[in-house]
């Protein structure tokens, strides 16, 4: 609607130039109010349905592109976890800056550029035929010729397109690396080699975007040389028709003053479809994210495993599991863990603690065997609800760029500042949180950089306390810490002693000493 409204408008524009000058020429001057009231009403209906059309498009295209951006990013936030392990974090920014970026494109200019001037071509088309439909032909045969000429443009900037997105992505793991690796890159040679290589990258995208503005200016200038030749073989073809008598003069006028606009659509759609091809390799690798498989809800579907009514908080029986089939990490293991005790799980460096903890998150589903949680299988149940039975602390602790007290209120969303402030008590990081600045209300920096690794730990204690769920992991928690802040943490871990089920994957003789046994991989 938008496109044909605005071109209809033209159309009554020229249409009101013909009837103008057929009247004048045939001395008929009487007619041209009732000429120039017809054609300014049915102009007035073009322009309104036109702007209707526009307003719609507009709200619909930002609709669309917000829908693309929810479902990205909640599709993000939903793949397996293996996903995660196997993709690099640069990747993931890649496709949501960039790749995303473009797609929206399309739906907010690249679309409506390529289809919009095919509809109003085709509503030139009609009263330009009944005009004169030799001139008409003609001018066509010209127009095509240029289209042809810029289509042969469209495989290399698709091309040049494809590998922008590459560079990008590379560019932005390298920027990740960077910022993650700050230390390491200014201390070892290796990392200043990094800084080298995001410089080759940065200058590879630079040289790779100026190849693309090379022929998108290719593009222009062909476009706008056909321009002049197309309004010289009108001039032309016109002479030759009017002396031949084939139409009148005021039909050249009208098809004149179609025929700018007819030219300009044609050059438009010649400029416009190798950008919007050139976005579709944006678009591929947006929809080949989407399609990634998502972590079901439950890893085993609807499987018909006995419960069992028992004093066992956990129990593994006879799992099994590996990454690869032909080398198998845990074979038959069967563990039992009962409801307040607390079990020290120990095992050489690559034996498959780490992994436990994966299969005991829910993160990975066992190959075969079972794993049950309060006598109830993890086959039956989803992974959010088995998640909800489980307070993990891992080795090194995500912390938020937030405060205090809302990295902690993760744990329980809807917990109260006397919650918030009960749980660090347990956790033995009250004292040094009210000797912050802020206290409860610091900021901890991005990764919780503005606090010492014991003292992330600890909060992350807290955050697992005022979870309140009956198990509680731990993976290594203290083996990255010095005394103190270890004798910290194991009060903090004995103070819930009893209270909780506690599984701690562990290796220092301090941390072991605090379980009630110990189990072996």
């Amino acid at each position: 609607f938008m496109s044909t409204g605005w071109a209809t408008f033209e159309v009554m524009t020229s249409l009101l130039m013909k009837g103008v000058v057929d009247a004048a020429e045939s001395g008929s001057a009487d007619r041209i109010p009732f000429i120039i009231a017809g054609n300014v009403i049915c102009g007035l209906v073009a322009l309104l349905i036109y702007r209707a059309g526009a307003v719609v498009y507009n709200v619909e295209a930002k609709r669309a592109y917000g829908n693309l951006c929810k479902q990205v990013f909640a599709h993000e936030v939903r793949l397996p976890y293996s996903y995660y392990e196997k993709h690099h974090s640069g990747e993931f920014i890649s496709k949501l800056s960039y790749d995303l970026e473009k797609t929206g494109s399309i739906y907010g200019s690249r679309l409506r550029r390529t289809v919009a001037p095919i509809l109003q071509v085709a509503v030139y088309l009609v009263p330009m035929l009944i005009l004169s439909w030799q001139i008409t032909l003609c001018l066509i045969g010209v127009n095509l010729a240029m289209f042809l000429i810029n289509g042969l443009l469209v495989e290399p900037i698709r091309k040049v397109s494809k590998d922008l997105s590459k560079t990008n992505r590379k560019m932005t793991e390298k920027m990740s690396n960077l910022l993650q690796g700050m230390e390491q890159v200014r201390m070892y040679s290796a990392g200043r080699r990094t800084v080298s290589e995001f410089v080759e990258e940065n200058e590879k995208f630079a040289a790779q975007n100026k190849k693309k503005i090379y022929l998108t200016s290719v593009l222009e200038s062909c476009s706008s040389g056909f321009d002049l030749l197309c309004a010289l073989a009108f001039l032309m073809l016109g002479i030759y028709f009017v002396q031949g008598g084939y139409t009148t003069l005021g039909s050249l006028a009208a098809i004149y003053s179609l025929y700018g606009t007819f030219s300009f659509q044609f050059l438009l759609l010649g400029r416009y479809l190798p950008e919007l091809i050139s976005c579709f390799v944006n678009v591929q690798n947006i929809f080949e994210f989407l399609e990634e498989e998502r972590e079901p809800a439950c890893w085993y579907g609807e499987a018909a495993t006995p419960d069992r009514k028992s004093g066992e908080m956990v129990c593994m029986d006879n799992i099994e599991f590996y990454y690869r089939a032909d080398k198998p990490l845990l074979k038959d293991y069967s563990m039992s863990v009962k409801k307040g005790e607390s079990v020290a799980i120990t095992g050489p460096s690559g034996c498959g603690k780490t992994t436990l903890s994966k299969l005991l998150l829910g993160l990975y589903p066992v190959v075969t065997g079972d794993i049950l949680i309060e006598g109830k299988s993890c086959r039956k149940i989803t992974q959010s609800e088995l998640r909800e039975k489980v307070a993990y602390v891992p080795q090194e602790p995500y912390l938020f760029n937030e405060t205090i007290r809302e990295n902690i209120r993760i744990g329980k969303p809807d917990a109260s500042d006397e919650e918030i402030e009960a749980a660090p008590k347990m956790a033995y990081a009250h004292d040094f949180i009210m000797e912050l600045s802020n206290g409860y209300d610091t900021k901890v920096g991005e990764r919780g950089n503005n606090l010492s690794g014991g003292q992330r730990q600890r909060i992350a204690i807290a955050r697992a306390i005022i979870k309140d769920a009956p198990i509680v992991l731990l993976d290594e928690a203290t083996s990255a810490l010095d005394n103190e802040s270890e004798q910290l943490v194991n009060a903090a871990l004995k103070s819930m002693k009893s209270k909780k089920t506690i599984l701690m994957i562990a290796h220092r003789p301090s941390t072991i000493a605090l379980a009630d046994k110990k189990v072996a991989i």
